[in-house]
């Protein structure tokens, strides 16, 4: 299970140009830490995208209270899931929720240029 984090890190420079955007949510860790409540940055602020995540989950009735994770994922209009390796936990995470993403493709449109004949004399 240590290919996982590598993999994950791996990813991270195929969205390098990317603005982050905010994610929190609920978790489940493999690890023993069970239910959680967790905030993550995103890679990327971009809908229909896959995403690379770090995060801080706090699993409220677990033995140990805290995680901190590197994920991977894909993002939705408003929301995202992702799969990752949580540290402190020591297991497998599944997270999903609400995710700060914005449409890029629609929310600008090109305006036409300039008609001539604007005040030149010939």
């Amino acid at each position: 299970m240590k290919l996982l984090p590598l993999v994950l890190l791996g990813l991270l420079p195929l969205t390098a140009q990317a603005d982050p955007a905010a994610f929190v949510g609920v978790s489940y860790s493999f690890g023993g830490g069970g239910v959680g409540i967790t905030v993550k940055v995103l890679s990327d602020d971009e809908e229909d995208q896959a995403i690379a995540a770090l995060g801080a989950t706090y699993y409220p009735i677990a033995t140990n209270k805290f995680g901190i994770d590197l994920s991977a994922g894909y993002a939705f209009d408003g929301a995202a899931v992702l799969v990752g390796w949580d540290f402190l936990q020591k297991g497998v995470q599944v997270s999903a929720g609400w995710a700060d993403t914005e449409n890029d493709k629609s929310s600008y449109s090109s305006a036409p240029a300039p008609s001539g004949g604007g005040g030149e004399e010939t």
